[in-house]
């Protein structure tokens, strides 16, 4: 018992002395992160976008167990927000040793297919789901290169990895997140910054429980996505969190350019579509 116990002891406190910056941390996943995060001993810059509401909830549920964290609010498609995001973050926190990139989106309007989703939409898409991060990274990469360290971590879908019907922005955004946290991984090696990208399956957000409430029989529907899962459930966003602290933490310090499928054996049995 006593070596079991160690090993637990072991475990906790794995970001101890790391400050993270995680967008879209109000809700889900995001929160998820944070809140693990801050267990593990990271100092916590919790990003929301508009909803102040939730984003004061988890920094007030991390004080409240003795973590630090604070709330950084701000548009990521607006460069000047991004700016200020950063120089909160890091004039509280200190430079930023992790980057979580949680932020996504949807289209408003479906289809999303080629010939017939609108300019707006497109833009829109693309711009949250992955122009924001480029230029969040490019703010951020400079103190990371000079540290001769640092982790980032993206969320991207397994919608990243598989295509998927009348999904034409969001798989494109998703993708490219792929491709691009691989293509960073390369140029950013020699400064020890890791890049890795956790796509995740279907997972039990306040987004997907939303979805499933707009289905005729949203219980069925859920018992469908379980279903598409080798492991046959939903996954929960904790599962998400412990991932993101195995990329964050020094326990992954050999690992990067990994799109790691978190989703229940899904990606493994190959295509399926979600019509």
């Amino acid at each position: 018992m006593r070596k079991a116990k160690d090993r637990m002891t072991n475990i906790e406190g794995q970001l101890v002395g790391k400050k993270a910056l995680i967008t879209g941390a109000g809700v889900g996943i995001g929160k998820a992160i944070a809140l693990r995060f801050a267990q593990e001993g990271a100092g916590v810059a919790v990003h929301v976008n508009r909803s102040l509401e939730n984003g004061l909830q988890v920094v007030q549920e991390i004080t409240h167990n003795k973590g630090k964290a604070i709330l950084v609010q701000g548009d990521l498609t607006k460069k000047q927000e991004i700016e200020a995001i950063v120089r909160k973050a890091t004039s509280e926190l200190g430079n930023i040793d992790i980057l979580v990139y949680n932020s996504g989106v949807g289209t408003q309007h479906s289809p999303d297919m080629v010939h017939t989703i609108t300019e707006e939409d497109w833009d829109t898409v693309l711009s949250v789901n992955l122009k924001a991060f480029v230029f969040l990274s490019q703010m951020l990469l400079p103190a990371m290169m000079q540290a001769g360290k640092g982790s980032i971590i993206t969320i991207s879908s397994i919608r990243g990895l598989l295509g998927n019907p009348v999904l034409a922005s969001y798989c494109a955004s998703k993708g490219g997140m792929v491709l691009l946290t691989k293509q960073m991984a390369l140029d950013y090696a020699k400064y020890n910054i890791r890049v890795n990208c956790i796509c995740p399956g279907f997972i039990d957000t306040e987004m997907f429980r939303f979805y499933l409430g707009k289905q005729s029989d949203p219980e069925a529907s859920r018992r469908v996505f379980a279903g598409m899962a080798a492991m046959n459930r939903i996954g929960r966003p904790e599962e998400i969190a412990a991932s993101a602290v195995f990329f964050a933490s020094d326990v992954s310090s050999f690992v990067t350019g990994v799109a790691l499928p978190v989703d229940g054996g899904y990606t493994a049995n190959g295509v399926r579509e979600i019509q």
